[in-house]
C-alpha cells in the first residue's frame, strides 16, 4: 500500500534526480535517500517550529538543497564551521554527500540547533556536530581551514566574527545572491586579515536568482 508519505518521497526523489543530472556531482543512492530524509524532516519541523521560510518539501530541493550542493567541489576535505547555520545548511546537505569533512554547525537559536541535533541521530551523520551559541562566543580551541556561511547578511562582519577561527591559509567561502557591481571585487579586498581569491558563479539547477560564492583567503602574517 503506498501512503501519502511515500508519494512525497518519490516526487522528491524525481525532483532531486533531475536536478543532480544537470551538475557534476556524484550522489550514490544512500545518499539521495538521506538527503530526501533530511528534506522530509525538515518539512515536518517546519510546520510547527517555523525553521523556514520556504514551506513546501519541493521546493526546497532546488532552494536548499541543490544550492547547498552547488559549493560541494569548491570544499576540501577536513574540517568545516558552518556560521549561523539554521536547520543545517549547507552544511548537512554537504555532510551527506562528503564523508571526507566533519562540519561543525553553530547557530543561536535553540529550536534550530535542536532539529539539527535531531537529524544528525536520525540520519547517522557521525561527521557533524551541532553547536547552541552565537558565533562570536565560540572559544577559538580550534581553527578550521574552511568556514562557510549561507545568505550571511555582510561578508565583513562574517570575517571580522571568525578571523581567530580560520587558521591561516585558510578560507571563508560564503554562499550570497547577486553582487551589486562595486561589491565585485573592491569591497572584499579592503577586508581586514583576508584576501580575496575568487567569486564563483554558482550552478544550481532550478533558480532563476542570481547565486555567488565569494571565497577569501586568511592572511598568514594576521
Amino acid at each position: 500500500m503506498v501512503t501519502d508519505a511515500d508519494s512525497l518521497k518519490d516526487s522528491l526523489r524525481l525532483l532531486l534526480d533531475d536536478g543532480l543530472a544537470k551538475t557534476p556531482l556524484r550522489v550514490d543512492d544512500a545518499q539521495r535517500s538521506k538527503l530526501i530524509d533530511y528534506i522530509v524532516l525538515l518539512g515536518k519541523w517546519n510546520k510547527t517550529h517555523n525553521l523556514t521560510a520556504i514551506r513546501h518539501p519541493q521546493e526546497m530541493i532546488t532552494r536548499h538543497l541543490l544550492d547547498s550542493l552547488s559549493i560541494s567541489e569548491h570544499i576540501k576535505s577536513g574540517a568545516l564551521l558552518d556560521v549561523g547555520a539554521g536547520a543545517g545548511l549547507p552544511g548537512i546537505p554537504l555532510a551527506i554527500i562528503r564523508d571526507d569533512i566533519s562540519v561543525t554547525l553553530v547557530d543561536s537559536v535553540n529550536k534550530k540547533t535542536r532539529f539539527m541535533e535531531y537529524v544528525a541521530t536520525a540520519l547517522g551523520l557521525g561527521n557533524v556536530a551541532v553547536k547552541h551559541t552565537r558565533i562570536e562566543n565560540l572559544k577559538a580551541v580550534e581553527k578550521f581551514p574552511m568556514v562557510t556561511a549561507r545568505a550571511f547578511a555582510d561578508i565583513g562582519k562574517l570575517c571580522d566574527l571568525t578571523r581567530d577561527l580560520v587558521m591561516p591559509g585558510g578560507q571563508i567561502l560564503a554562499m550570497v545572491g547577486r553582487l551589486p557591481e562595486h561589491e565585485q571585487t573592491e569591497s572584499f579586498q579592503q577586508i581586514s586579515g583576508f584576501s580575496l581569491q575568487r567569486i564563483e558563479k554558482l550552478l544550481v539547477p532550478g533558480e532563476q536568482a542570481q547565486r555567488n560564492l565569494v571565497i577569501l583567503e586568511r592572511c598568514s602574517d594576521q
